[in-house]
């Protein structure tokens, strides 16, 4: 996965026309001319340039003075909508300390503000006031301008020449998935879906500290199930050569965090139909996974995930060890990414996770191979006497069946070592 922080940079070149006179007793007005340039940071690179509606096509700011009130607005001209790299224009503004906002590619009226010279910051601009899209952006159609904002403070102290450094920071972040086909069959991918991500609002100005790291969630910021629909081929060997991109606002999918999930990462769902070369041997397939290194999204990452799609079957040993006298038959059922697994009495039992290619006659991999966790334990009615655990020496989940009678639910995360994704599965145990 690579996190890229892509942002841009307005600077402002403050050149003075004229030396204000000592004798003058009313307040310095002078034009000033600015000069704009907005650049790639140092982090852009040709491999993965952004695409024009990441840039700025067209851009405002307000300059408000100390007591918060608005001495000046400008914007660019609206009938030019070519996304620039540098651009300049003259204004006037009174020597003194100013907070700017800035906004790239998102007009006034989506913001919720009213910003009018003369006047007020707008409350929700002065304060920490959120911003919510109002289409989320996993749906944005192709092309739609990305919005960008910034808030920083500048002085005005009357030299000849005075830059000033304004960055305008993407809102969003994007995700990209790059899909690979190492099995042996044509594939084609149905949908995509993907968990926790975020919605609800976002903090309208970027904190610029944070940025690429662990973002501070607001109260009201929400999470959601983003689902795509590929509908897309991708023949065997292919490599990467299918990809996808989306919008989300940022989020963390930490357990520990509000709105995070239990597994402590962001799960994958596919959905998958694997060709054979005849059409009634086509097999299609939910597969599970989660993203081992991904814990946490921010505004402005450029995230990729590549998913490479192989004929991996993952399944279950169970071994039960009832007492002296116990019913011994144990009854277990595979479905999709569940497995049902039944005892009819109190006991110890194994569970042995297995992995291996889908290809015929493939082994199944030694637990030095794989990477298992148990991630959460379920037990509402306290059927376990001893919590399944995970020996990685002899690659077995051991547990023990009290006397009750109910469903508890373990969750497994079974990888290969080395790989960035693995398969999610639930082992329902149940004491009938």
């Amino acid at each position: 996965m690579i996190r890229k922080l892509t942002q841009y940079i307005l600077t402002l070149l403050v050149i003075m026309a004229g030396a204000c006179s000592p004798q003058e007793d009313f307040p310095t007005r002078k034009q000033t001319s600015f000069a704009i340039q907005v650049q790639p940071s140092a982090t852009e690179s040709s491999e993965a340039a952004p695409s024009p509606n990441e840039l700025i096509n067209t851009w405002w700011m307000a300059f408000a003075d100390q007591e918060g009130v608005v001495r000046l607005i400008i914007e660019r001209d609206p009938a030019n909508t070519t996304p620039v790299e540098m651009e300049s224009f003259t204004a006037t503004l009174d020597l003194g300390t100013y907070t700017v906002y800035s906004f790239a590619n998102i007009h006034p009226s989506d913001l919720g503000l009213d910003f009018q010279e003369g006047k007020n910051v707008p409350s929700g601009a002065a304060g920490e006031a959120g911003w919510a899209p109002s289409v989320s952006p996993h749906t944005w159609k192709e092309g739609t301008l990305v919005p960008m904002s910034g808030r920083q403070t500048v002085t005005v102290t009357g030299q000849v020449t005075q830059p000033f450094s304004i960055e305008v920071v993407r809102m969003v972040a994007k995700m990209e998935f790059l899909f690979s086909n190492a099995s042996e069959s044509d594939m084609y991918l149905h949908q995509l879906w993907m968990r926790p991500m975020g919605s609800g609002k976002v903090d309208m100005f970027p904190a610029y500290t944070l940025l690429g790291d662990k973002p501070t969630l607001r109260q009201d910021a929400d999470t959601t199930t983003v689902c795509r629909g590929l509908f897309k081929d991708i023949p065997q060997g292919s490599q990467r050569s299918v990809s996808d991109c989306f919008y989300t606002l940022e989020s963390r999918a930490e357990a520990a965090s509000p709105k995070g999930h239990p597994t402590g990462h962001y799960v994958l769902l596919l959905d998958v139909t694997r060709h054979s070369g005849d059409p009634s041997l086509a097999t299609r397939d939910t597969v599970s996974m989660l993203t081992q290194e991904l814990t946490y999204i921010n505004r402005n990452d450029w995230v990729r995930i590549p998913v490479r799609l192989g004929d991996y079957i993952v399944r279950t040993d169970v071994k039960f060890y009832p007492p002296i006298g116990g019913y011994p038959a144990v009854v277990i059922e595979e479905k999709g990414r569940d497995s049902y697994i039944r005892f009819g009495t109190q006991g110890k039992f194994v569970i042995t996770p297995l992995m291996r290619e889908g290809s015929a006659g493939s082994p199944w991999m030694q637990p030095s191979q794989l990477d298992i966790q148990v991630l959460a334990v379920t037990d509402p009615s306290r059927i376990l006497a001893h919590s399944p655990a995970y020996d990685a020496k002899t690659g077995e989940i051991t547990g023990e069946l009290d006397s009750s009678k109910g469903t508890a639910v373990a969750t497994l995360s079974v990888g290969v070592k080395g790989s960035p994704l693995s398969y999610l599965r639930d082992i329902y145990i149940i004491r009938e």
